[in-house]
């Protein structure tokens, strides 16, 4: 698959395994992008998507806010510090998604814990994380 067409199917079906990024592929830009054309998006990054207990990086932009969630394979995390007071409304491949009050954080730390998770496929040090 040419990255266009990779890039295409994230944006569409609102997920990917990190195995199949193409190093020339700048998921950083790709996802500023959708942003500014439709803010409420939401986008899911596997390791080894194929394993029953992959984890799983899920990361949503709406203008200079966002949402990130960490799943290890067995217990699912958010942000220690999420600074939304009410549910916030986001969308992934097409699919309705509501996350309670707690969730949203700046989309700048957003952007720089996809960017370290890209780089490792390991849970992000930026963010302080709690067991949801």
């Amino acid at each position: 698959m040419t990255s266009n067409a990779i890039a295409s199917e994230l944006l569409t079906e609102g997920g990917i395994d990190v195995g199949e990024l193409p190093a020339d592929l700048d998921v950083i830009d790709l996802l500023q992008e959708a942003n500014e054309r439709q803010p409420q998006q939401a986008w899911s990054f596997f390791v080894n998507i194929s394993d029953g207990a992959a984890t799983e990086f899920s990361v949503g932009l709406d203008g200079d806010r966002g949402v990130v969630t960490w799943w290890d394979g067995q217990d699912s995390f958010r942000p220690a510090h999420g600074s939304n007071t009410e549910p916030v409304d986001y969308w992934r491949g097409g699919h309705h998604s509501q996350l309670p009050a707690g969730y949203e954080i700046s989309a700048e730390d957003t952007l720089a814990a996809l960017r370290e998770f890209l780089r490792t496929h390991e849970c992000p040090t930026n963010i302080e994380w709690v067991m949801e």
